[in-house]
């Protein structure tokens, strides 16, 4: 079922012709629950320029930043919801943006009422790319528990080799790992 935050940022797409995929915790809430509300969303490097004009003329959006490759607007019909545009060059590592958009709608997402969403293992790798990775390593740890395979990240691993962000994200990885091994995650090993 799609979230209405997302049902309303999809009409504000198709509208103006934008290509699009669905990623962040709008994503895994496909897969296993999870309480976001915003909405992120990546676009192709080509297309990111275009994107945030057409967007600025939307009636029922309001612009509130740009901070190089990511921008953030409110969806003004559910409340201001944040509806994040992020250019995909952000996690190509060693390719290019279009690179990297092309992977993630030809290999690393599927579609779902018309949308289409990134993989879970897909938002994990944007995730542990970010400054702020310790913070999402523990949403990671929260998504294994809603019943997302924790083996997941043996993908998160082959993204990363892909685009040439291993050598950054081996630590990363294992840090969630560890992290999954806590003795009070002793049930979620005992159902792999």
């Amino acid at each position: 079922m799609t979230e209405p935050e997302v049902a309303a940022a999809d009409a504000v797409f198709r509208r103006q012709g934008i290509r699009y995929v669905v990623i962040g915790g709008q994503a895994i809430a496909q897969k296993a629950a999870t309480a976001t509300r915003d909405v992120d969303v990546m676009v192709a490097t080509a297309d990111y320029q275009r994107t945030l004009e057409r967007l600025r003329g939307e009636k029922g959006l309001a612009f509130d930043w740009e901070d190089g490759k990511l921008a953030r607007f409110r969806i003004l019909g559910q409340g201001g919801v944040p509806l994040d545009i992020i250019d995909a060059v952000t996690f190509s590592g060693r390719r290019s943006g279009e690179e990297f958009f092309r992977y993630l709608l030809e290999d690393s997402s599927e579609e779902s009422d018309g949308i289409r969403y990134a993989s879970p293992e897909l938002v994990w790798y944007t995730r542990l790319l970010t400054k702020r990775w310790r913070a999402y390593a523990e949403k990671i740890v929260t998504n294994v528990i809603d019943g997302l395979s924790p083996g997941r990240l043996g993908k998160v691993d082959e993204i990363a080799r892909r685009f040439g962000t291993d050598k950054m994200l081996a630590e990363r990885i294992a840090y969630v790992r560890a992290e999954l091994e806590r003795p009070d995650l002793e049930r979620l090993r005992s159902t792999e």
